[in-house]
C-alpha cells in the first residue's frame, strides 16, 4: 500500500500519476568525513545568510554544500527554498525532486515539491506529492489547505472548500487556507461567506502593518482581499503601497504560506485599476507585469481587455 491512513481519510480522487520507487542518488566516490563536515558548515552559513536577508549568499553557500556532499538531502531542500525566493521555480523543483529521491521519508521535501508543482500549474503532480507528504505525517494539517488550493485551481470548488475547511478546523489561523477559501466561496457564488474570510485576512494583516508599515506582503494581501470584495478603490490604495514598499532583494514573496511575484503585484494593481475604469494607469502597470512574465495567460487576457 502506497499511502497510509491519512490518505484514506481524505477521499480525494486518484488523479495523480502512479508512484514509482525513488532511486537514491549516490556519488561515484564516497563522501569523505572532511567534505561532509565542510558541507555542514556551508549549510549552517547558508541558513544564517537567509535569516539575515542575504539571499544570494545563502544560495551560494547551499550550492557549495550540495557540491561537497551530493547526498545531502536537507541541503537540496533548503536550496530549493532559497531559489523559490528568487523566482527560479523550475530550478527549485529540481532541488526538491533531488531531496525526495535521496530521502523519500522526508515529509517536508514532498510538501515543498507539491507546492512548487502547484505554482507551476502541474496540478496532478502537486496532488500526488502533497498526498505523499500527508501519508508520512497525517498530523500536518497545513497540507489540507494546499490540497484545497490545488482543487481551486482545477475548478473543483466543492473539493476545495472541503479541504480548506478541514485545514481551518485544525488551525483557525491558517491564513493561506482562509484566503483560498474566500476565493472558493466566490466561485460557488457564496459572496457573504467569501467576504467573511476576506475580512479576517484584512484584520490579520492590518495588525501586522500597524507594527511594520512597510510590510509589502501585508499590503498586497489586504489589497487583494479588497479586490475580491469589489472594493476597488481600497484595493488600489493597498496594492500601490505593496509595490512602493517592495525591495530589489526580493523577487518572489512568501507570507503565511501564500506567495506572489513582483509581476503578480503589478498585475493585481492593473486589474484593480481596470475595475475602477482607470485604463491608462492599468496599462502602465500591466506593461510592467508583462515585462517580467510576457507569456502569463492572465496578463495577456487583461491586455486584450485594455487595448
Amino acid at each position: 500500500m502506497i499511502f497510509g491512513e491519512g490518505y484514506a481519510n481524505i477521499n480525494l480522487p486518484l488523479i495523480f500519476p502512479p508512484f514509482s520507487d525513488p532511486r537514491r542518488i549516490t556519488s561515484e566516490m564516497p563522501v569523505s568525513l572532511e567534505d561532509r563536515d565542510l558541507a555542514n558548515q556551508h549549510f549552517d552559513r547558508g541558513l544564517s545568510f537567509d535569516m539575515r536577508g542575504k539571499l544570494p549568499e545563502a544560495i551560494s553557500e547551499m550550492e557549495k554544500a550540495v557540491s561537497l556532499d551530493p547526498e545531502f538531502a536537507e541541503a537540496f531542500n533548503k536550496l530549493g527554498d532559497f531559489l523559490l525566493k528568487k523566482g527560479r521555480l523550475l530550478n527549485a523543483i529540481d532541488m526538491f525532486k533531488k531531496s525526495c529521491e535521496l530521502k523519500p521519508e522526508i515529509e517536508n521535501s514532498h510538501f515543498d515539491l507539491g507546492c512548487s508543482y502547484a505554482q507551476a500549474g502541474r496540478y496532478s503532480e502537486a496532488l500526488y506529492e502533497l498526498q505523499k507528504a500527508l501519508s508520512i505525517n497525517p498530523m500536518h494539517y497545513e497540507i489540507y489547505g494546499k490540497i484545497g488550493f490545488v482543487f481551486l485551481k482545477m475548478a473543483m470548488y466543492g473539493e476545495a472548500t472541503e479541504n480548506l475547511k478541514r485545514a481551518l478546523v485544525k488551525d483557525p489561523v491558517d491564513i493561506m487556507a482562509r484566503f483560498t477559501l474566500g476565493q472558493a466561496y466566490l466561485k460557488l457564488d457564496q459572496k457573504s461567506d467569501a467576504n467573511q474570510q476576506f475580512e479576517k485576512i484584512i484584520e490579520h494583516f492590518s495588525g501586522l502593518i500597524e507594527r511594520k508599515d512597510r510590510f509589502a506582503e501585508g499590503h498586497y494581501f489586504i489589497g487583494r482581499s479588497y479586490f475580491f470584495m469589489q472594493k476597488f478603490d481600497r484595493a488600489v490604495e493597498f496594492l500601490s503601497k505593496a509595490i512602493e514598499y517592495d525591495t530589489e532583494a526580493v523577487d518572489f514573496h512568501f507570507s503565511f504560506g501564500m506567495s506572489y511575484s513582483d509581476a503578480d503585484a503589478f498585475f493585481a494593481l492593473a486589474e484593480a485599476q481596470t475595475s475602477l475604469g482607470d485604463k491608462k494607469a492599468a496599462r502602465t502597470n500591466l506593461e510592467k507585469a508583462l515585462a517580467q512574465k510576457p507569456h502569463d495567460e492572465r496578463f495577456l487576457a487583461l491586455q486584450k481587455q485594455l487595448y
